[in-house]
């Protein structure tokens, strides 16, 4: 699942985050937030979930990863 970043409303910006696995606490009424709106929530991994799980294991701080990483592309699919 991917998932529009913010920190309350009207502040989603352009990061978003690829959630592993579920996250209730993020859906509406969810604990994350004080507001209990809950992420704007779309889209899903289609290949590359090995790629994914690497990202994932890598150490972070305060919710950022202490080695880059650069996406060179993305593609979105209609369906």
């Amino acid at each position: 699942m991917l998932s529009m970043a913010r920190l309350e409303p009207g502040t989603a910006n352009g990061n978003f985050a690829i959630m592993i696995g579920d996250q209730p606490e993020l859906n509406f009424a969810g604990k994350r937030n004080a507001d209990g709106q809950g992420f704007a929530a779309f889209g899903r991994v289609v290949s590359g979930m090995r790629v994914v799980r690497k990202i994932h294991s890598i150490s972070a701080a305060d919710q950022y990863l202490k080695q880059g990483i650069k996406i060179k592309n993305i593609t979105r699919i209609r369906h």
